[in-house]
């Protein structure tokens, strides 16, 4: 051992009755401690809401999406070349566009502004897996022989004219149960036995047709067609959004209701890997089969593009607390610049004894570089250890956030460490500290022998 590192360390210890430069390097490290681990432990939790809060949006819509805005003919011939590109897991038809879902025929009923999903059971649960987070009902009641029509069914225009018809199904989310038929969980109830109160209910769709430019809740004016369903399936997919505004019918009725008359809208892929590299890499070659089989192009977008101002809404939230929380270790190591030059003071003497001895100035500020680096180092191996046993302790005992989970659709706070965080946490302290000691372990080197030796 270099005998830098071995007075470093002497100087880390108390001696003799000289123990206040001992107490304020340890008050030193454990700012430094305190810093790291309350970065460690807010990167942490943020990385659970993120993912978590991704993992639910990607539960509810596809991978990647195309939009062919004119319509895709003969959808069921076309999707299956799609299968052949490695990433692809699944692929479903679907029209996807916007009305207004209400109670009643009259204006002045309770109303809201939806995104309704036009689907086939069939190969929706490969995608989008909508039977998985139904809590009432039944998905395979959009398909019933009454509600989807096929060329040797009954028009789907003959169900919505005759009165005496069954009524195509819908399937709504919770979210919307409660705003437009008044059904409130309950504590204490589960939500498939409260929302139960919702299948049967008659709602009513109203839609503008591609050809035509505007909407209105009177379905005589501006072209919208209405269009009267019966809820047979209440969704609870984790996001308020999806759950307060997505609706999902039958692809017929969807046909019916945009004039998109044995067309589809979009398809809709599933992915086996669904990283960002590994996205962007799949949605080329589905661009380039689609390309090759399909006149009209479409618009691709993948996950990411769908929800973009939402995710980089995250990764600006999670870089500013990163930036401020960088700051706060920044302030931490001003305690160790503060330390070192108690520290010089003190021990002029040693200094003067170290020079008479031949020690040159290299060395001498060797000492206090390496004394800042062993506090530096020190805090921050203990502000990992600190931050890691707090995160599994939220692991293990999660908090429960304010609601329960019904405001925030987060029942406990969310703790997810990454390996990455800890390293990259470590080395900015480590360099920090490093920094610090740099100006004390010069104003140290430059102490003249003489003058430190006058008194000794």
């Amino acid at each position: 051992m270099r005998y830098e590192w071995f007075i470093a360390k002497r100087y880390l210890k108390p001696q003799g009755g000289a123990t206040f430069i001992f107490h304020l390097t340890l008050i030193s490290m454990i700012g430094v401690a305190l810093g790291v681990a309350s970065l460690v432990v807010v990167l942490s939790v943020m990385n659970g809401f993120a993912n978590d809060l991704r993992g639910k949006i990607l539960e509810g819509i596809s991978h990647i999406v195309i939009t062919y805005r004119a319509g895709l003919e003969d959808y069921e011939k076309i999707m299956p070349n799609f299968l052949e590109i490695d990433n692809v897991e699944a692929v479903s038809p679907a029209i996807i566009d916007w009305g207004v879902l209400f109670v009643s025929q009259s204006a002045s009923s309770l109303h809201e502004p939806v995104t309704f999903v036009g689907i086939d059971p069939a190969y929706d649960a490969g995608v989008t897996r909508m039977a998985d987070k139904l809590i009432a009902g039944d998905i395979d009641s959009l398909t019933a022989p009454a509600q989807q029509p096929s060329n040797k069914m009954v028009s789907i225009e003959d169900i919505v004219q005759k009165q005496d018809a069954v009524l195509p199904g819908i399937i709504i989310g919770k979210e919307l149960a409660t705003n437009l038929l008044g059904i409130y969980p309950v504590d204490g109830v589960a939500d498939s036995e409260v929302f139960k109160a919702a299948l049967g209910a008659q709602l009513s769709v109203m839609a503008l047709p591609r050809e035509t430019e505007t909407i209105s809740m009177n379905a005589s004016r501006g072209g919208a067609k209405e269009v009267k369903f019966r809820v047979t399936g209440v969704f609870d997919s984790g996001n308020y959004e999806f759950d307060s505004s997505w609706v999902y019918v039958s692809i017929p009725s969807a046909q019916y209701l945009i004039g998109m008359n044995g067309r589809v809208t979009n398809l809709q892929f599933r992915l086996r890997d669904h990283s960002i590299q590994a996205t962007t890499d799949t949605m080329n070659e589905i661009i380039k089969m689609n390309n090759r089989l399909v006149s009209s192009r479409g618009y691709v977008q993948s996950w990411r593009d769908m929800r973009k101002t939402f995710f980089e809404a995250l990764e600006i939230e999670k870089l500013t607390m990163n930036i401020i929380l960088r700051i706060i270790i920044l302030v931490a190591t001003f305690n160790i610049i503060a330390t070192l030059f108690m520290v010089v003071t003190e021990k002029t003497r040693d200094i003067g004894l170290l020079r008479a001895i031949g020690a040159g100035r290299a060395n001498v500020m060797s000492v206090f570089i390496m004394l800042g680096i062993y506090i530096g180092a020190l805090g921050a191996l203990l502000g990992v250890g600190i931050g890691y046993a707090i995160c599994v302790f939220l692991q293990v005992y999660p908090i429960e956030m304010p609601g329960g989970g019904s405001v925030y659709y987060l029942r406990y706070i969310p703790c997810e460490p990454e390996i990455a965080d800890f390293i990259w946490v470590t080395v900015y302290t480590f360099v920090i500290s490093l920094l610090a000691s740099i100006y004390p372990a010069i104003r140290a080197s430059r102490a003249i022998i003489v003058e430190s030796l006058r008194f000794s």
